[in-house]
């Protein structure tokens, strides 16, 4: 597998307008983190806050104060909490190759804006991934984490490089590595035959192109990815959630 420096691996869950207090987004965040946490040894230590990184287990008890610091603001330095907030964490006790952030903006609540709120988790963009930090046994995982603590309306994993591989079309719903669908979603396609599908009983979807770790230089990976956004396509044509082709 060729990896190109700056490419990094992400995941990346989305949800539109969903007002939240700062204690209830504490109370998700932290649900992800202990998900997170469980997954593997790479996972276990969380840093966090806004005066610097400190054991997330140590400003746990105060972790809604910090997501209330972190609320969006104006030109002025007044807050917006129409816009939400904006926090996360970073993993410890690894190498720059073995270690992750979680960030998170969510809380807004802008009428019509679409897909305002989102969860990314991701590999460290600033150095190449080691193979073992980007497993799909990791990734499926952590998604379904992501999904678990904050409900969103789909969520997909990918490297930044298949991104570059594809025109960009200002839609949403593109090639994946992997890709969620929460039920509604689901329910408006048939999914691709060359496809890993799990179907979970709340009826969402989540659709793998390969159980091994997503390789670019793969024609077959690559295949199976387009695969998946091809089948995407009606959602692309909804005026929500994805709003992009709403006149």
């Amino acid at each position: 597998m060729e990896f190109v420096f700056g490419h990094y691996y992400f995941i990346r869950a989305s949800w539109g307008a969903r007002p939240e207090t700062p204690e209830a987004l504490a109370a998700r965040f932290l649900k992800n983190i202990d998900l997170l946490s469980a997954i593997d040894p790479l996972l276990a230590l969380w840093l966090s806050g806004v005066n610097g990184p400190k054991k997330l287990e140590a400003i746990r008890d105060r972790y809604a104060q910090i997501v209330a610091a972190r609320i969006s603001k104006d030109d002025w330095g007044e807050p917006e909490p129409i816009y939400g907030y904006s926090f996360g964490a970073i993993t410890g006790g690894h190498p720059c190759p073995l270690s992750y952030a979680l960030r998170i903006h969510a809380g807004g609540y802008i009428e019509g804006d679409d897909f305002q709120n989102a969860a990314e988790f991701a590999t460290n963009s600033t150095c190449i991934p080691d193979p073992a930090a980007i497993s799909y046994r990791i990734f499926q995982a952590a998604l379904l984490a992501i999904v678990e603590a904050w409900q969103p309306t789909d969520c997909f994993a990918r490297p930044t490089g298949l991104i570059d591989l594809s025109p960009d079309t200002g839609d949403h719903f593109r090639e994946a590595w992997m890709q969620y669908l929460s039920a509604p979603l689901a329910a408006r396609i048939t999914p691709p035959q060359t496809a890993v599908i799990d179907r979970f009983p709340d009826g969402s979807l989540l659709m793998s192109a390969t159980t091994d770790t997503f390789d670019i230089a793969n024609p077959a990976h690559l295949a199976v990815a387009r695969d998946i956004g091809a089948a995407m396509a009606p959602l692309n044509e909804l005026p929500w959630p994805s709003g992009h082709k709403a006149d």
